[in-house]
């Protein structure tokens, strides 16, 4: 809730790339505290850092989307980006799960999905600003 509420004063006075870059470390880094997890502190951590990366990425993916691709084709970017987002979201559990039958537990798996996170703040980094029309 709180990255929702501050996400896009955020984004309008910041870099959106940079942000975005950074909630997937962040990302990265809760699902790593969970992960291997030895107290309620580490749990509390996971919470904070993947509620907050969570509720600021969500509103920044918006904003740039409608940077990049503009307003009139909106509709059709939201509904292809949806659609590989959705892959993300089927195929995490099912990559934990796999490693998780075939070492007896979910830490590989979740380092894995974890590392792909971090892995996601580089292909922000590497998006390219869009050219302004003269």
């Amino acid at each position: 809730m709180a990255g929702i509420l501050v996400s896009g004063a955020t984004g309008d006075r910041f870099d959106k790339r940079l942000l975005s870059a950074a909630c997937m470390i962040f990302h990265m880094a809760g699902l790593l505290l969970l992960t291997y997890a030895a107290s309620l502190a580490m749990v509390i951590g996971f919470a904070v850092l993947h509620g907050l990366a969570w509720g600021l990425r969500g509103p920044l993916m918006q904003a740039i989307r409608a940077d990049y691709f503009g307003r009139s084709s909106i509709g059709l970017i939201m509904g292809l980006s949806s659609m590989i987002v959705l892959f993300g979201h089927m195929s995490g559990p099912l990559i934990a799960g796999v490693l998780a039958d075939a070492t007896g537990n979910y830490r590989v798996g979740f380092t894995v999905l974890a590392l792909l996170s971090g892995l996601g703040s580089v292909f922000f980094l590497l998006a390219k600003h869009p050219e302004r029309p003269r």
